[in-house]
């Protein structure tokens, strides 16, 4: 027998678009076992938890599978145009040579003193994160990839920058609007009242993840064969932007890049203050690229190769965006979403607070694999945790602590969630588990030892 044919098969996880259609296949045989059933919102979208009724089963059919699809990238839109547009704008500014000025002047600024970079960029994302700014970040994730590369790290390390730092911040939930104001307005408490535990919390959670993402990133460059990528990862990874070597940071690449911040800077505080979505944040970016052009004496028709170019290399992260959206189409079409709510809330009646305490946060960390959006559950499981925590003695506080936390950490770990995330790094989901494992699995312990203190403490105001 030849060594070819004795040769084991290594095991590959499918395509991310296979998984993806195994997940929308799953979800809609589920609407043929669990019950259609719904409640009565208000006009706020708010639950009304007395109101839940079963109704006339509406499982998916072939047409309707088929058509989640078209209204998953309808409903994705927004989203799927911001990354395009600001991807495109991004690559005519790295043609500039702005970016690699830029890294090139950051590397002998540290001196070989890689980790410190490190740490910066996890610290950024944190902040990002607190905020609730995930989905504006999108576009960069291609420059933070490339610097960490050009530094001799692997693809995971400046994926994992991305990721730990993100959950970690949004976790946090500080001034979190999509999952901290939400909640704590449904329930009646003050707009991001307890500030102070959710700071411990968010410490707790930053050392954690850094503790993981510097032990990493000392061991591969103590001895590269222990990259989880490969021994070889240094010659084999490109770069998602090739980075140009020997660039002067002069005047040009100063005002670009200064440029460039401030235009973040101010969709940070526009979506704060002002309510600014999507099409702002993608707004900002052409005054930028217009400067850069007339700056360089860019030729238009160049300027639209490069627009042009930037686009297509994330064309494949806008189809997974699109398709991941479609499980969430298929559950609500099937009418099952209120179902398993309702199903939770009549099991936790009875036991004691402590227990009702680790169900609700494991229900809401496990049902974030299906419905991923934490504005959404919150309308959907905060009218309902309200009452169980009146009725169990539980502050209303520590319910929405529950809720935030069982939330946040695992956006960057089930597939259904972070899919868009890690293509838009290069990153196989099999490779970011393998790395990822033990940090979210002490991040959640925390997480619940945090809210159990909470509990003890009479978190509140109430």
């Amino acid at each position: 027998m030849s060594d070819n044919t004795k040769k084991k098969k290594q095991f590959r996880l499918p395509h991310m678009y296979l998984v993806i259609a195994i997940l929308m296949l799953f979800v809609s045989l589920l609407t043929y076992v669990v019950p259609a059933g719904s409640y009565t919102r208000g006009d706020n979208g708010a639950v009304d938890p007395d109101s839940f009724t079963y109704t006339d089963s509406s499982p998916v059919g072939i047409l309707s599978f088929f058509t989640s699809i078209h209204k998953g990238f309808v409903d994705s839109a927004s989203i799927i145009a911001t990354v395009l547009l600001v991807t495109g704008c991004i690559e005519i500014l790295n043609a500039t040579g702005t970016f690699s000025a830029g890294i090139q002047r950051m590397i002998r600024g540290v001196k070989g003193k890689n980790i410190v970079v490190v740490i910066l960029f996890y610290t950024i994302f944190t902040a990002m994160g607190v905020i609730g700014y995930l989905d504006g970040l999108y576009p960069f994730y291609a420059i933070v990839i490339s610097i960490f590369m050009s530094l001799g790290y692997d693809r995971m390390v400046g994926t994992a920058i991305i990721m730990l730092s993100t959950a970690v911040g949004f976790t946090s939930g500080l001034v979190n609007p999509y999952t901290t104001g939400i909640s704590q307005t449904l329930v009646g408490l003050p707009m991001y009242s307890g500030l102070g535990f959710r700071c411990i919390g968010l410490v707790v959670f930053y050392v954690i993840g850094l503790f993981f993402l510097v032990r990493y990133a000392r061991q591969i460059e103590k001895d590269p064969a222990k990259s989880i990528m490969g021994a070889n990862f240094r010659e084999e990874q490109v770069a998602p932007l090739k980075m140009q070597e020997g660039l002067d940071f002069n005047a040009k690449r100063i005002i670009t890049l200064v440029a460039f911040v401030a235009s973040i800077v101010l969709t940070v505080i526009g979506a704060l203050n002002w309510g600014w979505g999507m099409p702002e944040i993608a707004a900002l970016y052409f005054p930028v690229v217009i400067l850069a052009v007339i700056l360089f004496k860019m030729n238009p028709n160049e300027a639209c190769g490069h627009f042009i170019k930037g686009m297509q290399n994330v064309v494949g992260t806008t189809l997974v965006i699109g398709l991941s959206r479609s499980v969430s189409v298929l559950l609500s079409s099937g009418n099952i979403i209120d179902t398993f709510i309702h199903a939770m809330s009549s099991m936790l009646g009875d036991t004691n607070r402590i227990v009702t305490l680790l169900v609700i946060y494991l229900f809401v960390t496990l049902f974030n694999f299906f419905v991923a959006s934490g504005s959404g559950k919150a309308m959907m499981m905060m009218p309902i945790m309200r009452p169980l925590g009146e009725i169990l003695g539980i502050n209303q506080q520590v319910m929405v602590l529950a809720y935030q936390y069982g939330d946040g950490l695992t956006n960057t770990f089930w597939p259904t969630s972070s899919v868009a995330q890690l293509s838009l790094c290069g990153m196989d989901y099999g490779k970011w588990i393998k790395f990822a494992w033990k940090v979210y699995l002490c991040l959640i312990a925390a997480a619940f030892v945090l809210i159990v203190i909470a509990d003890k403490i009479g978190y509140g105001p109430f």
